[in-house]
């Protein structure tokens, strides 16, 4: 695993990576606290090796927030889910078409989604069944993620839970009811009651499930991984259970709280003002509330890393200069409704020499004349918001007049539009100085000559660009041409030959002269259409080829449908096709393909056909089969360019045969796989079903007569399973006894060394080893294991034992419940410096239900 805790040391692999499972912190995952407004977004602090503190690009209108580990999770107020950071179990896959979302859970790799109507979605690690929801579970109003297991509190007041039960977190109170809230934590659970009271289950290795006697008035509750935390309807917060990071240590005068977390190993507050305030372990700058996280709506944390949602910054001056001089400097101050809000460039460019400060001054002196658009965002740490797109035209200094193009020509009925060339700062104004336009058209200030001519001729005219710097002139002469003529098309393509060159021109008329294409159906192939209306090439294939041309101008459109026969030049003959099987008494059709020119005669020249079928001249294989076996044969197809020869079979089946089914169905056991197949027979293969009758829960019957699954409901049942087919049916009646679930035994053993702290080189010390069975079952074959420091020799040992090197096995057969048994090792002091020894036990046949306590280590110092 890349992810868990790190505590406790055993004798095998195996059994510390399960120990470090259990005891790793678990940053509880948060359910809505208060419901964010929209333009909210996500900030994120403390640890990022997965990203699992940036939210995604674009997340907005989000109403809560969970943190896993080392993922998140995100429920936006359109009732989606959203999620990000480490990916190894398929955490941050969220179900494609979630929706109706109202709550969200993080787990340790498991994510819990509960939808508007009372139902609970779960993906991810489902190692010990986590992500596994219990069929029916409805109704339910709150949800909460542990490490390896899941809660839900339902619309009756009570709790449900599932997954891992390793320290009883599952195991909730018998006849606890009425409940409000819930909380999970890495293996202890939280339920607020409607009386302000909490009742804590699971494991109480630190307190947290110790809820404090005097503790009343709750109005919300947070599970971490060793600890505690309600708040009361006063304000303020109560914590209890592990306090190695300070976690449980409440910052003195908070007050005015509305929301808690809890992580690992610190904790979160959020007050009515918005404010968040943390506390506890901060290896990681989880427990630092980045500036400007202020207006938060809702908080969760874990064991390494921090979320909260809080409000987008609004721009509320967001109108820089739409123009500017080069030379002359500008000055604009961008602000929004977060005043501790940094300000960047999203997307463009400034003009040059213009640049903006985080604080949202824009300034500067632009350096060259153009046109810049861009778009300024505001950040603050739930997120960025971009404001409107912005162009500023920078003008350049006063400079003289110029004009310059050629205004070319137009057409009479037809639109005009030419624009001059003209520059000069500041910009001219253009005009006609002398001469005359051409009628309908109109020259703007800003030398654009536009409008719809309406008599033909040649114009000759001067125009002038002024400004204060001075004037310039330029002359031009337009030539309109008559109104256009409409397109005209017609002509009669003619026959041709497939391979001989073909060539024919369709007559076009109209002004402008129009263009030709195919708008529908084909051209021979081999043959191409010029724009002209030229139709060239060599044909390709025989055929008739029917199609639409038309021909078109500015002045319309013509169309003519026309058709070109292609006469086929001889080809020797092809022949292709592999014909399938058939039955019996079952009419049969397969047609060869045969190519060529003139169209080949296909006949069977050896071999034999199977019996009741035939074969036509065009290749056609047709009848009613009489009699089964496999008919080798050769065809011949041939024209007047040639003949081919093609082997073939076909393989002519039996009849079809009535189905039968049989077989005795094997005993099984809740829990336990189950597999067993009925013999079927029939042709074609029957289908086989149940008609009658009921499997066992957890079993299905394939198709094809397979009754497989895990049964879950111990009984007897009798059911009927028919095979049928078009030849018809068959029933095989079948009891099944489903017997219950075998219960294992299971036994707790722990183990405790004592030694002296200190000792003498050269001289002997004692070490005690003490094993003891707390039940509630005998354990069988139980080993203690003593791994010697290196500064000491083994000396002697009571009970029975073997030793390997520094390592000291005892065996006993068996321990009974409350049986305890006592060892002692006698080592020598060899060589000074501090050695730590290590003591584990276990059984390899009895299960332990928990072992946390199979490990115990003590150090001695030799001087």
């Amino acid at each position: 695993m890349r992810r868990g805790g790190r505590r406790g040391l055993l004798a095998s692999t195996a059994l510390l990576a399960l120990i470090a499972g259990l005891l790793a912190p678990l940053a509880t995952g948060a359910e809505p606290i208060n419901p964010a407004a929209t333009a909210s977004g996500v900030a994120g602090w403390g640890k990022n090796l997965d990203g699992q503190t940036v939210a995604p690009a674009g997340l907005t209108d989000v109403t809560a927030v969970s943190a896993g580990p080392d993922w998140s999770l995100a429920l936006r107020s359109d009732g989606t889910v959203a999620a990000w950071g480490y990916n190894g179990a398929g955490q941050t896959r969220v179900p494609a078409g979630l929706t109706d979302v109202t709550a969200i859970a993080a787990g340790l790799y498991h994510g819990l989604a509960l939808k508007s109507d009372g139902t609970v979605t779960a993906w991810g690690d489902s190692t010990f069944g986590q992500a596994t929801v219990p069929p029916g579970l409805t109704g339910v109003t709150a949800i909460a993620a542990g490490r390896y297991y899941s809660l839900a509190l339902t619309n009756d007041g009570t709790v449900t839970g599932w997954g891992s039960n390793s320290a009883g977190q599952i195991a909730v109170p018998a006849g606890l009811t009425g409940v409000t809230a819930i909380s999970a934590g890495s293996a202890h659970a939280l339920a607020l009651t409607s009386d302000g009271t909490v009742t804590a289950w699971g494991d109480d290795s630190s307190g947290q499930a110790t809820v404090p006697t005097d503790l009343a008035g709750v109005t919300a509750i947070a599970a971490g991984s060793s600890h505690s935390l309600a708040l009361t309807g006063d304000g303020t917060v109560t914590a209890w259970g592990g306090d190695f990071s300070g976690q449980s240590t409440v910052p003195a005068g908070l007050a005015g709280v509305t929301a808690i977390a809890a992580g690992g190993s610190d904790s979160l507050a959020l007050t009515s003002t918005g404010t968040v305030v943390a506390w506890g372990d901060n290896r990681y700058g989880q427990a630092v509330v980045p500036d400007g996280a202020v207006g938060a709506t809702a908080i969760s944390t874990s064991e390494s890393h921090t979320l909260a949602v809080g409000p987008l910054p609004v721009l509320t001056a967001d109108a820089p200069p739409t123009t500017a001089t080069v030379g002359t400097s500008v000055a604009y101050s961008f602000t929004a409704s977060d005043a501790a809000a940094t300000f960047e460039v999203s997307s463009g460019s400034l003009p040059d020499g213009l640049a903006l400060t985080s604080a949202g001054v824009l300034s500067g002196t632009p350096t060259a004349a153009g046109e810049s658009t861009f778009t300024v965002a505001a950040r603050n740490p739930f997120g960025t918001t971009e404001g409107a797109s912005h162009t500023i035209t920078v003008e350049a200094s006063a400079t003289p007049p110029t004009v310059t193009g050629d205004a070319g020509t137009g057409t009479v009925d037809t639109p005009y539009d030419f624009t001059y060339t003209v520059t000069g700062s500041p910009t001219p104004a253009v005009s006609v100085l002398s001469g005359q336009l051409p009628p309908g058209l109109v020259l703007e200030s800003a030398g654009r000559l536009t409008g719809t001519p309406t008599a033909a001729g040649t114009y000759t005219f001067t125009v002038r660009a002024s400004n204060a710097s001075g004037t310039a002139d330029a002359t031009s002469t337009v030539t309109i041409a008559p109104a256009p003529i409409a397109p005209a098309l017609s002509g009669s393509a003619g026959d041709g030959v497939v391979g001989a060159a073909y060539a024919f021109g369709y007559s076009v008329a109209g002004n402008p002269t129009p263009t030709v294409s195919v708008t529908s159906g084909a051209l021979p192939p081999g043959l191409a259409l010029g724009t002209a209306g030229r139709l060239t090439g060599t044909p390709t294939a025989a055929g008739t080829f029917g199609f639409t041309l038309t021909a078109v101008s500015t002045a319309g459109t013509a169309q003519l449908s026309d058709s070109v026969t292609i006469a086929s030049a001889d080809t020797a003959p092809a022949l292709s096709g592999d014909a399938p099987g058939g039955t019996v008494g079952s009419a049969y059709d397969f047609a060869y393909v045969a190519t060529g020119a003139p169209a080949p005669t296909v006949s069977v020249t050896s071999g034999t056909l199977p019996p009741g079928l035939a074969l036509d001249s065009a290749g056609r294989l047709t009848g009613t089969p009489t009699t089964a076996g496999v008919y080798a044969y050769t065809l011949s197809a041939g024209n007047a360019a040639g003949t081919v020869q093609v082997g073939d079979s076909v393989t002519i089946d039996s009849a079809t045969v009535a189905p039968s089914i049989s077989g005795v169905v094997a005993a099984g056991m809740v829990g336990s796989a189950y597999d067993y197949a009925y013999t079927v027979t029939g042709s074609p293969a029957p289908t086989v079903s149940v008609i009658s009758g009921t499997l066992p829960p957890g079993l299905t019957l394939s198709s094809a007569g397979r009754l497989s699954g895990t049964p879950t409901t111990a009984g007897t049942y009798t059911f009927t399973a028919r095979a049928e087919n078009s030849a018809g049916t068959a029933q095989a009646s079948s009891t099944l006894t489903v017997s219950p679930q075998k219960v294992t035994a299971k036994a707790d053993l722990r183990v405790d060394l004592a030694g002296p702290s200190s000792a003498v080189k050269g001289k002997t010390a004692t070490y005690t080893l003490t094993t003891k069975n707390a039940g509630p079952a005998t354990s069988t074959t139980v080993y203690s294991k003593v791994i010697l420091p290196s500064n000491v020799q083994f000396v002697s040992a009571t009970g029975k034992y073997t030793r390997i090197g520094s390592i000291v096995v005892f065996q006993r057969s068996s321990l009974a419940d409350g049986q305890t048994v006592v060892e002692k090792i006698t080592v020598k002091a060899t060589s000074t410096g501090k050695g730590t020894a290590l003591a584990t036990t276990f059984s390899v046949r009895t299960p332990d239900p928990s072992i946390r306590s199979n490990s115990d280590t003590v150090s001695t110092t030799v001087r």
